[in-house]
């Protein structure tokens, strides 16, 4: 049997309202194979996707995204695998680009592109690069590059020495395997084309800002223990990692909120964010700043 060199390993949980078009832009629009790990869905997805070209289907009790993931690694057998969510979206030229890379670097272990992310709607609204891999892509990841999880292709291999997706995180888990793995291997390539979509998902576990904040800090501190390269080194991409995270999480996840209890009730609003973590009041302060000279500009 001849398996293939790249497959797309997708988790889906009542995915039926996003799910054929991810898996059509894996297989149609770049000839990918799918290996989708059902976790428990009950609106019809997963036999729908049962009958989907290039696709095929395992099933088990729901169990959260990372214990899908890491059973679908643990079933793939293809040389490289990258992580397609249920929602996102590979660009045509995908495997193309890929192709040509390893083509260029046979060796390398990981291979990383760049982002666009949409709206719910599929509207472009910004792009993220390739992560830089500089000066390491250990302390490339550790300083917190942001990537999605389409946009990283991995030798299926490395795995076995960076191990899986740890289910116990249920925030920055991905973040967390991408530090390990850049521990295990420092054979990364970055592909300076704009390869996966991220959509942006609204009322998803990503506006819990309690829980993300442990996650990034929790990975970040762990990360900073590992004996790779400089301890100061560590500490300075550690430090930028926790100001970038922190921002990232204040206006996913407070900002909204904040600015329309400051619309009620300016001290109101105040007390609320007083309850935050002190990394995050410079943040308050700076959007109230912001959101109060644009009232005064609008008079």
């Amino acid at each position: 049997m001849v398996y293939p060199v790249l497959e797309a390993l997708t988790p889906s949980y009542n995915s039926a309202a996003t799910l054929p078009e991810t898996l059509a832009s894996a297989w149609k629009d770049n000839r990918i194979p799918v290996l989708l790990v059902d976790d428990g869905s009950t609106d019809g997805s997963a036999e729908d996707a049962e009958r989907h070209e290039g696709v095929r289907v395992l099933r088990q009790r729901n169990s959260g995204p990372s214990v899908a993931r890491n059973r679908a690694i643990m079933e793939s057998r293809a040389d490289f695998v990258l992580f397609l969510d249920s929602d996102d979206l590979l660009s045509p030229g995908y495997r193309d680009a890929f192709e040509a890379a390893l083509a260029a670097n046979p060796q390398a272990d990981v291979f990383v592109c760049g982002v666009q992310v949409v709206d719910e709607k599929g509207k472009p609204t910004y792009q993220l690069p390739a992560p830089t891999l500089k000066p390491t892509p250990f302390l490339s990841m550790l300083g917190h590059e942001a990537m999605s999880t389409n946009a990283i292709i991995v030798r299926r291999e490395l795995f076995a020495r960076s191990g899986l997706f740890p289910p116990h995180l249920h925030h920055a888990e991905d973040w967390d395997l991408w530090l390990r793995l850049a521990a295990a291997s420092d054979r990364w390539v970055r592909m300076d084309h704009t390869l996966a979509v991220y959509r942006l998902r609204g009322g998803s576990l990503s506006k819990n800002g309690p829980a993300m904040w442990r996650g990034i800090r929790q990975v970040a501190n762990a990360a900073a223990r590992l004996p790779i390269g400089e301890a100061g080194e560590r500490r300075v991409a550690v430090q930028r990692a926790l100001s970038s995270g922190a921002s990232y999480v204040y206006y996913t996840a407070f900002a909204q909120v904040l600015r329309q209890r400051a619309s009620v009730s300016i001290g109101g609003a105040l007390r609320e964010a007083a309850q935050l973590p002190l990394r995050f009041w410079p943040l308050v302060l700076s959007d109230f700043a912001s959101s109060a000279l644009r009232r005064l500009r609008s008079h």
